[in-house]
C-alpha cells in the first residue's frame, strides 16, 4: 500500500494565517505631478525582511453616466504610456484630501464631459494593480445629468460620445475597448446592477 503524499506547499519553513508585512522603514524615490515611486523596507510573517517598490497614487474615482435607458457617456482620448486612442468612461484622481469621493465623481464627470450629476450611487471600489500600486478606484452611477460645458486641464484632450450599452457590450467582447476600469465598471453593472437601478 503506498504511502499518500502530502501536496501542501510549504513556503520558508513557515505557516501561518497571518500574512500581514509591517513597514519598517518608506523612501519616495521620485514624485511626480500624478503619482510617486516609494521603495520601503518591510519585515515579513517569517521575520525576514524585504524590499516592496511601488506606485503610490491617488485615490480615483470613475463614473458610469447614462443619457437615457440605452446611451451611456464615454470618452476618447489619446493615452501616451500605450499609444493609443481608447475609449474610458469618465474618471479622475482625487487631490483634495477634504473632497468626498461624491464631490470628486461629480467634478470629474462634470470637467471632463460637460455633464452635471444631481446624484451620484456608488457602485464598488476595486484595486487595479495590487501587484504594483496603491490605486483604488471608486465607481458611481451619474443620475439626472444635465449638460453643461467642459472644464479640462490644458494637457487634456478629450472627445465626448456617447454609445448604446449594447453596443459597448458589443466593442468589448470584440477588443475594441481595451481600457481596464472602463471593461470592469461595464460589466459589474451589466452584471449586478443593470436590472435593479432606475436609469433617468
Amino acid at each position: 500500500m503506498s504511502r499518500k503524499r502530502d501536496l501542501r506547499v510549504k513556503s520558508n519553513n513557515y505557516i501561518s494565517d497571518d500574512k500581514t508585512e509591517v513597514l519598517v522603514s518608506s523612501e519616495t524615490i521620485y514624485r511626480g505631478k500624478a503619482f510617486s515611486f516609494c521603495s520601503d523596507i518591510v519585515k515579513l510573517p517569517n521575520g525576514k525582511m524585504a524590499r516592496k517598490d511601488y506606485v503610490k497614487y491617488p485615490q480615483a474615482v470613475a463614473i458610469l453616466a447614462f443619457l437615457d435607458n440605452k446611451r451611456i457617456i464615454l470618452e476618447k482620448q489619446f493615452r501616451y504610456p500605450v499609444g493609443k486612442l481608447l475609449y474610458e468612461i469618465p474618471a479622475g484622481k482625487i487631490d483634495d484630501p477634504l473632497e468626498t469621493k461624491e464631490k470628486a465623481a461629480e467634478r470629474e464627470l462634470l470637467e471632463e464631459t460637460g455633464f452635471k450629476a444631481n446624484r451620484m450611487e456608488y457602485l464598488f471600489s476595486y484595486f487595479p494593480a495590487v501587484g504594483y500600486s496603491s490605486e483604488v478606484i471608486h465607481v458611481f452611477k451619474a443620475a439626472e445629468i444635465t449638460k453643461e460645458s467642459q472644464d479640462l486641464d490644458e494637457d487634456e484632450f478629450i472627445d465626448v460620445i456617447s454609445m448604446e450599452l449594447d453596443e459597448v457590450l458589443e466593442k468589448i467582447k470584440n477588443h475594441e475597448i481595451e481600457d481596464a476600469k472602463t471593461i470592469i465598471s461595464i460589466l459589474y453593472f451589466c452584471t449586478f446592477c443593470r436590472k435593479n437601478l432606475k436609469m433617468e
